[in-house]
Formats: structure tokens, C-alpha cells, sequence
């Protein structure tokens, strides 16, 4: 998807092949409360047809986290929390976040064989052939990481954006990046805890202190795997890779997620 910034509006220009119902049924649902209480509303929730037969979507400027700041990973965990608590609307399709995986996992197969990244190959078609139903449907974001927050301007509030893979599906998929970089060793525990805590502190349901968390493993696996293809794509990659040290920390959390635990 490409963005573009004029003046207080930020117009996106969507991949060809989006489907315009679903879009719509997207923006429509972000448009409305209780859900707009909890993002930065769409300008209009109905898509524009571009000359080339693109859909193109409008939405208000927001002013992302700034580079110095401390991120606010406590009204993130609230906000996905509040998300997860609204009712799900009529007609709502199935969550973006699984088509995102679907072409990382392809992206992996894409990569020069042979070499150390061999195994998110065996790990994108293992997690797609044991791919979960959501346990308790709910209306998540699906495509949530810091990038997705943003003020208003002269706000103060926290909103998410992006309501583009907005959809029906399982609440730990929202929850599954920041798991899958604490799981790597690539965020601090006083930031995922932070984060589990707003979570918490809102209504989101999370286990005990101590306690297991299965329902989390599986989108956490694939979140690792969607993070580690979006490294390697910064990495040169003739004639083979040469790896940053995240993107070797992140493939060795994929070995270790290929296996029975992680």
C-alpha cells in the first residue's frame, strides 16, 4: 500500500486486487462507535476508484510516536484491549493479518535456498497447515505493531490507524508482535509487561502470573515469521544475505520455534 500526505490527510493508494466490499465493510466499521472511539476515524468510509482501478482510502493525519520517545506500550495494550471489547459488526470479513502472512510466507520462498533461511520455509507451511480457529472472535486490528498508533493533532490521546486489515478473528493475533520480539530477546520485559498490563488493566483477558498462554503460541510463531522476512528484505541480498544481527536473532528464534515449544 502506498501513502501519501496532503496537507491533513493522509490518502492511501491500496494493492491491486483489494475487494471493495470488504474495504468498505472495513472502513464502515471504524467509522462508527464504539470502534471509532479507539481509532483515528476514516474521512469517508467509502473507497475511491482510482484511474487504474485502484481503491483509495482517506484518513486525518496522525502524528506517529516521535523517535526520542519512550514508546507508550501500556495505552497500547489498553487500546487493543477496548478494540477487542466492542461488538462485532454485521458482515465484517475475517482480519487482514492472514493474507499478510500468507505473502510473507511466500516472500520466504522466494529466498535463496540452501542457506540459513531454508528454515522459514518448513516454518510458514507448518504454521499455515495447523492454522487455529480463533477461540473467541473478535473484531482485531491485524495488522498491529507501534507503527498503527497516532495523536491527533493538539490531542494528547493514543488512537490506532490503519483500519484497512480490520476484521473477525482471534484477539492474540493483535497481541502476537510485540510476544514474538519479547519471545526473541528484540524487546525488554518492563515493555511487553507494560504492554500485557494495559491489556490487562482494560478488560483484555490474559492467564496468571506464571501461567501458560497457549492461545498465543501460534500467532506469535507467525508474527516472528513476518518480522524476520521484513529484516532480510533490508538485508543485501546477493549472492547470498548478508544478515544484520536482528535478522540473525530473529532466525534463530525461528529454529526454535520450528520445534514442539518455543
Amino acid at each position: 500500500m502506498r501513502q501519501q500526505v496532503i496537507e491533513d490527510v493522509i490518502v492511501s493508494k491500496h494493492p491491486s486486487g483489494t475487494i471493495a466490499t470488504e474495504l468498505e465493510a472495513r472502513l464502515g466499521a471504524a467509522s462508527i462507535d464504539p470502534v471509532r472511539r479507539v481509532f483515528a476515524p476514516p474521512l469517508t468510509a467509502t473507497p475511491i476508484a482510482a484511474p487504474d482501478g485502484r481503491l483509495i482510502t482517506l484518513a486525518p493525519r496522525t502524528d506517529p510516536i516521535a523517535d526520542e520517545a519512550a514508546p507508550p506500550w501500556h495505552d497500547a495494550g489498553a487500546l487493543l484491549a477496548r478494540l477487542h471489547a466492542c461488538p462485532v459488526p454485521d458482515g465484517l470479513p475475517s482480519h487482514g493479518g492472514r493474507r499478510q502472512f500468507e505473502l510473507a510466507v511466500a516472500e520466504a520462498d522466494a529466498l535463496h535456498p540452501g542457506g540459513s533461511t531454508d528454515i522459514l520455509r518448513e516454518l510458514g507451511q507448518r504454521l499455515l497447515q495447523t492454522w487455529p480457529s480463533p477461540g473467541r472472535p473478535a473484531i482485531v486490528h491485524g495488522t498491529f505493531d507501534l507503527g498503527r498508533l497516532g495523536r491527533l493533532p493538539c490531542t494528547d490521546l493514543w488512537l490506532l490507524t490503519a483500519p484497512h486489515t480490520l476484521g473477525v478473528g482471534d484477539p492474540a493475533w493483535d497481541l502476537a508482535g510485540p510476544a514474538a520480539l519479547w519471545g526473541a530477546g528484540l524487546l525488554d520485559q518492563a515493555s511487553w509487561f507494560a504492554f500485557v498490563g494495559g491489556y490487562a488493566a482494560a478488560g483484555g483477558t490474559t492467564p496468571g502470573e506464571g501461567q501458560e498462554w497457549p492461545g498465543l503460541d501460534h500467532p506469535a510463531r507467525c508474527a516472528l515469521l513476518m518480522a524476520t522476512v521484513a529484516e532480510l528484505r533490508r538485508c543485501p541480498a546477493h549472492p547470498r544475505p548478508a544478515l544484520t544481527p536482528t535478522a540473525e536473532t530473529l532466525l534463530a528464534a525461528c529454529v526454535k520455534a520450528n520445534g514442539r515449544r518455543w
